[in-house]
């Protein structure tokens, strides 16, 4: 059959965005009291291990989607059927997606290494377009696809965007980010030809499970080590772990199509000396602020280091702010708003005991 083309309401995702409709084609989501089956791709990341868990409680059977060498360690213990493959594989995927009620994408590659550049693009975007269609095509009944706050652009005014802001960091942006925010586009692009998709953008998530230290949980084990940690000095949205995994739940029980929800904390803009004192404070120690000692020279010497501070450590570009307004998943979806510090202080728990400290 002959798709008609058809021009879409300028989006702040696309602002050149055309779709192609095929005429009779519809494909509703099942009853969310219905659900049996979920796929996670990405179980065994940080989120994964999360979301792997928040479905396990609403009684889901859970198929996770992982490589052949991958490490599922975070996963053991759980009644949960691993599949090993590639995600590139329609032999793999056919078999892998047979009978299931709601795909979460959560698979990634982050690096800043400049020898992935290329395996980024393909991963980050070429892999979010094929496997999104091919969830469509065998009828899968809702997609949701996880990319990032770092895909949200920043307002000229500072405050706080929402999922409005167009992006626009791409000069300042990594590859990374690049790649993430292709594969968003991409995602949407099909959700406006029909595909059962929608978007969700977490913010900086903290809690335990995150054995492969995520940016924000090597802030953690920085101040643990006594070292003030790098930061984005316009500050970033801090969000328990376990509020994610509800958000992407409910973001496939009640998003609308074509849409993307920041799943973030309506209190978590923290800058760094929040984030530090909350951190010391959970692990009993010292706050690294309070004894580091303070700049002396001119002010606009001060300035430069405050922000030398800030970004040392760091590899390639990023945003100088993650701060993020996610009111339209609170009110919208009725994700969760748990305690910003309660979070903090598990996953230094977390940390402790599987001994991180010192380690990164």
């Amino acid at each position: 059959m002959k798709p008609t083309i058809r021009s879409v309401r300028e989006s702040p995702y696309d602002r050149s965005l055309y779709v192609r409709r095929y005429p009779g084609e519809k494909r509703e989501p099942t009853s969310p009291a219905r659900w049996h089956t979920a796929v996670v791709t990405g179980a065994n990341g940080f989120l994964g291990a999360h979301l792997v868990r928040a479905l396990l409680r609403r009684g889901v059977h859970v198929r996770a989607l992982v490589r052949p060498t991958s490490d599922v360690r975070v996963l053991e213990g759980l009644d949960v059927e691993i599949r090993r493959g590639a995600l590139d594989d329609p032999t793999f995927l056919q078999d892998a997606l047979k009978g299931v009620d709601v795909l979460f994408h959560l698979a990634a590659l982050y690096s800043q290494r400049p020898e992935d550049v290329g395996l980024l693009y393909k991963v980050n975007v070429g892999l979010v377009r094929s496997l999104v269609k091919f969830a469509w095509d065998v009828g899968v009944p809702r997609i949701v696809h996880t990319s990032t706050i770092g895909v949200i652009g920043r307002r000229k005014d500072g405050r706080p965007p929402d999922e409005e802001a167009p992006f626009n960091l791409w000069d300042q942006a990594s590859h990374y980010v690049r790649s993430k925010h292709l594969g968003e586009v991409a995602a949407l692009t099909w959700a406006r030809m029909g595909a059962p998709v929608v978007v969700v953008n977490p913010t900086a998530p903290v809690g335990p499970y995150d054995w492969r230290p995520t940016p924000t949980g090597r802030r953690v084990l920085a101040v643990l080590a006594g070292r003030v940690p790098s930061y984005p000095p316009g500050g970033m949205n801090l969000v328990p772990a376990h509020d994610v995994a509800e958000g992407m739940i409910l973001a496939a029980l009640k998003g609308r199509v074509a849409e993307r929800y920041i799943l973030g904390h309506l209190e978590g803009n923290w800058d760094v000396s929040r984030f530090v004192a909350c951190v010391a404070q959970e692990a009993g120690i010292s706050n690294p602020l309070a004894l580091s000692p303070k700049p002396r020279g001119p002010r606009w010497l001060r300035a430069g280091l405050r922000r030398l501070r800030h970004v040392r450590g760091r590899r390639g570009h990023a945003p100088f702010s993650l701060t993020a307004n996610p009111r339209k998943a609170v009110e919208e979806l009725g994700m969760p708003q748990s305690d910003l510090c309660q979070a903090v202080r598990a996953a230094v728990e977390w940390y402790r005991e599987r001994g991180y400290v010192g380690s990164f």
